[in-house]
């Protein structure tokens, strides 16, 4: 085989490589559905955050039954795109809430050991930006603790989700936390960006006009 054939061989398979590993540059601020119920929501996409968080209601088997008495959530819409269309004029979250912990919180990846007595799956309440709620049950993957620079520590289950983010689908293990105290809903981090093959730009919001690909 001629030397310059093999070169030429390799130069397309290089090339393949990366075309297959292309990245896809959004915003700091996205738009982003919870699959498959497409709860609207914003998140913030953070490469300097590990894992991905939602913000996230754990019911009670008490809450569960009123629930069930109240109403059912199974065919609820889902946001429409006009509720999509509402979030582009927004530029920043007003009102005295943090983006994220700033440091205060340091998420640590390792597994913790619990007692038999712990629950294996888990179910939470998801709002979405339009306020319609919907109920997930998922199996609990893993726990995690969240060590508090200013001491002590909590504890946060995780579970597999799968969610459209500024037009990548992309799944994989999301941490359920108590975010009422931050601006953004959803936190990306690495463990989804890296899956989704996107790259952050902080000087954008919204670069994607669409949470997913299909969004009519």
């Amino acid at each position: 085989m001629p030397r310059y054939f093999l070169l030429f061989c390799i130069t397309l398979f290089s090339a393949g490589l990366v075309s297959a590993q292309e990245t896809h540059t959004r915003g700091w601020i996205e738009h982003a559905r919870v699959m498959p119920d497409r709860l609207l929501m914003s998140a913030k996409l953070d490469s300097g955050a590990n894992t991905t968080s939602i913000h996230a209601e754990i019911l009670t088997d008490d809450e569960l039954r009123e629930v069930a008495a109240e109403q059912s959530f199974a065919g609820q819409l889902a946001d429409t795109e006009s509720d999509a269309s509402a979030m582009m004029s927004i530029k920043m979250m007003d009102g005295p809430a943090p983006d994220d912990p700033s440091g205060e919180e340091m998420e640590s990846d390792e597994d913790i050991t619990m007692t038999d007595d712990m629950p294996d799956t888990i179910t939470f309440r998801l709002t979405s930006r339009g306020g319609k709620d919907a109920i997930f049950t998922a199996p609990i993957v893993r726990w995690v603790s969240i060590r508090r620079r200013g001491g002590g520590a909590i504890t946060r289950p995780v579970v597999l989700m799968e969610l459209c983010v500024a037009g990548r689908m992309v799944s994989g293990e999301v941490n359920l936390a108590d975010r009422s105290g931050f601006n953004y809903p959803l936190l990306i981090g690495r463990n989804m960006l890296s899956e989704a093959a996107i790259s952050v730009d902080s000087r954008q919001i919204f670069a994607s006009r669409r949470a997913c690909p299909k969004d009519a």
